[in-house]
């Protein structure tokens, strides 16, 4: 899924509200469809969500509740949607996801992470069923989404050219060593014609190693400034002496250098298809949802908010 449709449904499900199918026929605070928020409820979470809601004032709180009844009204929308759809989660599909977002925590450091965001692991794997269903749901709303044709990337480049304007760059190694006499014993064995990067591979410190010390392109600014003192004046295929920094002692590499310019099509066209991809899926989803409660009866009782204000 695109990265930026993935942050509007995360929008639409960063609050979870547990309560929604269960809430008592009385006073709902909206109603979408067949589903339905109680005020009370409504409060409840607020409150949760917001912990210093009530040091704000009154305009600001308004704006919020505004904001929060509008992304709940399109979270229902979706999850009736599923429904209709007949969209479901598999026990494997929740355990999966389950794991993949533990990732190496251990029971006790998940609970107490949660519990640090207010959260129990009852909300948490709640929330999380939201999500995924959501994202089955926009998976088939964006099935018959046409790709990204190359006519549309090359046009997008020719008008966007100063987009891809690049800096003056260098190709860089480096391998980080823990004292000098390694550096010095290196340098020499660098100097008598052994490879850089199995070298790096064999001895480095750095998270790098694995890639041979390659540390890509970059420009002035985006490195430590005793690195770029030493790697811009360095020249290409030289070796440099130890440099020290707060991490260690380093030796570099200088493999490339390239002008400043405009980056050709050629480099670009992934970036520009990756891009024109997401704002159409982003759109397409954001049109669907509007279809969708514009078909849907949606009832929000404005005045129970602003009654409960006035008490």
């Amino acid at each position: 899924m695109a990265p930026r449709l993935h942050y509007i449904i995360l929008m639409l499900l960063l609050f979870f509200f547990p309560g929604c199918q269960e809430q008592p026929p009385s006073q709902p605070l909206f109603k979408v469809g067949q589903r339905q928020l109680s005020l009370s409820q409504f409060e409840r979470d607020l409150q949760s969500s917001y912990p210093d809601l009530d040091n704000l004032p009154q305009k600001d709180r308004k704006l919020l509740e505004k904001q929060l009844v509008n992304r709940l009204v399109e979270r229902e929308l979706i999850l009736g949607e599923a429904e209709r759809l007949g969209v479901r989660l598999t026990p494997d599909e929740m355990d999966q996801a389950q794991a993949d977002l533990r990732g190496s925590y251990r029971n006790e450091e998940f609970s107490q992470a949660l519990k640090t965001a207010g959260q129990t692991l009852e909300s948490w794997s709640a929330a999380l069923k939201l999500r995924l269903l959501t994202e089955k749901v926009s998976k088939a709303v964006l099935l018959s989404l046409k790709p990204v044709s190359p006519e549309e990337i090359e046009e997008y480049y020719r008008s966007h050219r100063e987009e891809f304007r690049r800096p003056a760059e260098l190709r860089a190694r480096q391998m980080l060593l823990g004292r000098i006499e390694d550096a010095e014993l290196i340098l020499q064995r660098l100097r008598d014609g052994e490879n850089f990067a199995a070298l790096a591979r064999e001895f480095s410190l750095s998270p790098d190693r694995e890639d041979g010390g390659d540390l890509g392109y970059f420009s002035q600014g985006q490195l430590p400034p005793e690195f770029d003192e030493v790697l811009f004046q360095l020249p290409t295929g030289r070796f440099s002496d130890p440099v020290e920094s707060p991490y260690g002692i380093h030796l570099f590499l200088v493999e490339h250098r390239r002008k400043a310019g405009i980056r050709s099509l050629q480099e670009v066209q992934d970036e520009i298809s990756n891009k024109l991809s997401q704002e159409r899926e982003e759109d397409a989803f954001q049109n669907w949802l509007e279809n969708l409660r514009e078909k849907t009866q949606v009832k929000i009782n404005w005045n129970l908010l602003t009654e409960k204000t006035n008490i």
